[in-house]
């Protein structure tokens, strides 16, 4: 095993030129944020946004769409996306008989708990105040909304370590798949009435720009199989 930081043509260049594309999605994540920030204080497009949502989604409750809500809440609360990440990581660690999915999730989801957590302590936003006959808000702040971001985090990488790992001809799939699992995650956090629009939209570019941060990373610096002079001819022939 040998790091691709190595034997990949043109491994240094590539690596800082990761390390730059790593700088500029952390840049752009959190110059959006405060944007929104910004919006929000002045009375913005973020605000004009998200106080007519609310009141619509408060008088336009569906049964269907509620219970869909409930179930969604659930998994991307903390015990639900652990059962989650614990099957996938399984999954992956049996395939690849190898300890690197383990540490890759666990570092992304420490990373986003820790950015989830500093956000809503640092701006301290208050939620909105739910929708009648739902479940009262979790007594935190709002902005950003943690089931968002650690689900789009979490879902993210997991979705490019199984492309990565052998599920390659699955990719569109699998992308189709997690890409509609985050974003039903955070319509449902609006449609309960624990969070505004801005706090969902802000939560879904910092989740998927850590994902995307971790995955550059993984891909040009993680150890992978090198290829045997054998193998080559066979893949030739």
């Amino acid at each position: 095993m040998r790091s691709s930081w190595y034997f990949r043509q043109g491994g240094r260049s590539r690596g800082t030129q990761a390390l730059w594309m790593v700088f500029g999605l952390i840049v752009a994540m959190f110059y959006f944020t405060r944007r929104v920030l910004v919006s929000l204080h002045a009375g913005g497009w973020a605000r004009d946004l998200d106080e007519p949502v609310y009141r619509w989604i408060a008088e336009n409750q569906s049964p269907f769409l509620f219970s869909a809500s409930d179930f969604l809440y659930f998994w991307g609360s903390t015990p639900g996306m652990i059962m989650i990440m614990l099957v996938i990581i399984a999954l992956l660690s049996w395939k690849t008989r190898s300890f690197w999915p383990l540490a890759t999730v666990a570092f992304t989801a420490l990373v986003s708990v820790l950015l989830t957590v500093i956000l809503k302590t640092s701006l301290q936003m208050p939620r909105p105040q739910g929708v009648p006959g739902g479940p009262a808000p979790p007594q935190t702040f709002s902005f950003p909304s943690g089931h968002t971001l650690n689900s789009a985090a979490l879902i993210g990488i997991s979705c490019y370590l199984a492309i990565v790992y052998g599920l390659r001809r699955y990719a569109y799939l699998i992308s189709i798949v997690a890409a509609l699992f985050v974003l039903a995650m955070g319509a449902s956090r609006i449609y309960i009435g624990h969070h505004w629009v801005s706090d969902v939209l802000v939560g879904l570019l910092i989740g998927a720009a850590w994902a995307a941060v971790v995955a550059i990373l993984h891909y040009y610096f993680v150890p992978r199989p090198r290829v045997t002079s054998s193998v080559r001819g066979s893949v030739r022939r």
